[in-house]
């Protein structure tokens, strides 16, 4: 895929394990970003927002216990019962960026998931994957997202704001 980004003007956030870790309990506990988090969501002339397969409802919650209310909000959340399907299609992004008014190529997505990679890529985005829980601590996780295609792979934020600052339309 040498698909080319020009500058990368939203990020299209998947909530449980990426902005946040997940939790089963996370009502009990609050949550905690990511590490890292904040710092991309400081970044210039980048407009977020969020996709994904839990409910509208419950991510509010997950949002207001995070601290994140400043930044995410109805406007710009959008769950799995506002799409046709889940994140292995395009629909769920397609509809982020018709609502927010951005191109595919304008786009990134960050998630952790296989399946929402494959949708990402699909929807015409660049796909970052984050594998910063214990869960991915293996080789098998970061070689199946290579053979689809996905070449930004990362176990920290930092690492994916080094990539979301190189945005001066250069191939990424």
């Amino acid at each position: 895929m040498n698909k080319k980004y020009s500058v990368i003007r939203m990020i299209i956030w998947d909530f449980d394990g990426v902005l946040a870790p997940t939790d089963d309990d996370w009502a009990a506990k609050g949550y905690p970003l990511t590490d890292g988090v904040r710092d991309i969501l400081a970044l210039p002339n980048i407009r977020h927002c969020v996709a994904t397969n839990g409910s509208l409802e419950q991510t509010l919650e997950k949002i207001k216990l995070c601290g994140l209310s400043d930044i995410f909000n109805v406007q710009n959340i959008f769950t799995i019962d506002m799409a046709r399907s889940g994140k292995g299609s395009p629909d769920i992004f397609l509809l982020a960026m018709d609502k927010m008014n951005e191109k595919p190529e304008n786009t990134a997505v960050i998630d952790n998931s296989y399946t929402a990679m494959k949708g990402a890529m699909k929807a015409g985005c660049l796909p970052i994957s984050f594998l910063g829980r214990k869960r991915y601590d293996n080789s098998e996780w970061p070689k199946r997202l290579q053979n689809i295609g996905v070449k930004h792979i990362f176990f920290s934020m930092e690492g994916i704001k080094q990539l979301l600052e190189i945005r001066d339309g250069n191939s990424v």
